[in-house]
């Protein structure tokens, strides 16, 4: 008896020291981590001044793109945003999923709220659509296709075509 007694306290003692995650957005821990290394791998081997992620879902693609400011590349301002959280210094932004196989984010999540109606900066040309291109297997499992430059993965699209705004004059 005084076997069984130890040994049960020794499984509740486990599972109270299970690791805890910060998964509070996405319906499963496999899609946060993935995000979160991949904004980690970004600033290791991509761009170390980014501070702005975006998460794009379509169809059976997860993308994270790696901006230095929030609006101002092409895709960036073009689409309805759903809210954002921080993770060590970063803002990752959700975006709107476009017909998507998976559903990654959770209906209880605690994003907070983003203004979709800010109109993007000036660019200047030097940022450029970067970062990690995953295909979504299952909620548990996703598959690296690509990292880096993702330009060709952001051709325009008719229903995204929004012209960008007019450069700032400073006429003194």
């Amino acid at each position: 008896m005084k076997k069984l007694i130890i040994l049960c306290l020794l499984f509740i003692c486990l599972f109270c020291c299970k690791k805890k995650s910060n998964n509070e957005h996405f319906v499963s821990d496999e899609i946060y981590n993935t995000i979160t290394q991949s904004v980690d791998g970004i600033h290791k081997d991509i761009s170390k001044t980014d501070n702005v992620f975006y998460v794009f879902n379509r169809y059976d693609t997860l993308i994270i793109m790696s901006s230095e400011s929030e609006n101002i590349l092409r895709p960036t301002y073009s689409v309805q945003k759903l809210g954002y959280f921080n993770y060590k210094n970063n803002k990752i932004i959700i975006t709107k999923p476009y017909k998507a196989e998976f559903d990654i984010i959770n209906k209880k999540n605690k994003l907070k709220s983003i203004n979709n109606d800010l109109k993007p900066p000036y660019y200047d040309g030097n940022d450029y659509q970067k970062g990690m291109v995953y295909k979504i297997i299952d909620l548990n499992h996703l598959k690296l296709i690509e990292e880096g430059n993702l330009m060709k993965y952001f051709k325009p699209m008719a229903e995204y075509e929004y012209l960008p705004p007019p450069p700032p004059t400073d006429l003194k």
